[in-house]
């Protein structure tokens, strides 16, 4: 029988690792390492897998019935598989 002590430090969030989840940024696959990501580690992320925006995009993030919601570069987010993000020259105003 395990111990209080033993029950705590299994589920002890410190020792959890990372989990790479993989999401979209219009329409294209891009992993991220961590399901805890900012709005610019998105960007990034992006970048380094080929998609064509640059760091100065405006990131916005999918919600229900199509809506979007701006997501700021040092904005703390907490990312799904498969979730929709658009990236956009800051002048687009699609």
């Amino acid at each position: 029988m395990e111990t209080p002590t033993e029950l705590t430090a299994s589920a002890d969030p410190a020792s959890r690792r990372p989990l790479a989840v993989t999401v979209k940024v219009n329409n294209q696959p891009v992993v991220l390492p961590d399901r805890e990501v900012t709005g610019l580690e998105v960007k990034q992320a992006a970048i380094a897998q080929g998609l064509p925006i640059d760091l100065g995009f405006q990131l916005s993030i999918k919600h229900g019935h199509g809506r979007y919601e701006i997501v700021a570069d040092d904005e703390p987010i907490r990312v799904h598989p498969n979730e929709d993000f658009l990236a956009v020259p800051p002048d687009d105003n699609s």
